[in-house]
């Protein structure tokens, strides 16, 4: 069983990544072999990143740091789903990934999910840039939705029928990443 987090990027508290989620921790329980589970970033009330030392010295002491950390450690691979702010993530995920001790991350599997009015290729593109810090397999399917065709009037989620198969291939492939990867861990 891969046990899967499917991890919200923003944090505003009317923000369409939620729903975006839940679609995809659905799509992705529909492939065999795998558990996926929302989490919302929002409900970890992590502060800004002020650690004595960065995590690739010594794990973050922050109580909410601590159980980010903990949280994200009991899962075998992750799938970030990010709006685009900026041409980039939004800070509260680059600030959440800011606190991950790499051995958190170490040898598993990641799957992003972007949208935004580019169709989530900027951020996703960020977000493979952040990632390459850590000992990450990020598969390369991924799922570009886009505000102006995927959302009723940009804020209802109504993805387009062509998205259907594009989770469940992601997740296929982070299946196999992390068959690949398991023996590293």
């Amino acid at each position: 069983m891969t046990k899967i987090a499917v991890i919200t990027g923003s944090i505003r508290p009317n923000s369409v990544g939620g729903p975006v989620a839940q679609w995809v921790a659905e799509r992705a329980n529909t492939v065999a072999g795998v558990e996926a589970t929302v989490l919302e970033l929002a409900d970890f009330n992590l502060p800004v990143f002020a650690e004595e030392l960065p995590p690739m010295a010594a794990p973050a002491k922050d109580p909410a740091a601590v159980k980010w950390n903990e949280t994200l450690a009991a899962y075998d691979a992750y799938v970030f789903v990010t709006p685009e702010y900026n041409h980039s993530v939004p800070g509260a995920l680059k600030n959440a990934i800011d606190f991950i001790t790499p051995s958190v991350l170490a040898n598993k599997a990641v799957g992003l999910v972007g949208y935004s009015f580019s169709a989530g290729h900027r951020p996703i593109e960020a977000l493979r840039l952040i990632l390459s810090n850590f000992t990450t397999g990020v598969v390369g399917p991924q799922v570009n939705l886009h505000l102006a065709t995927d959302f009723e009037n940009m804020s209802s989620f109504a993805p387009a029928a062509f998205h259907d198969s594009e989770v469940p291939a992601m997740v296929e492939a982070i299946v196999a990443q992390d068959r690949a990867l398991a023996a590293l861990r």
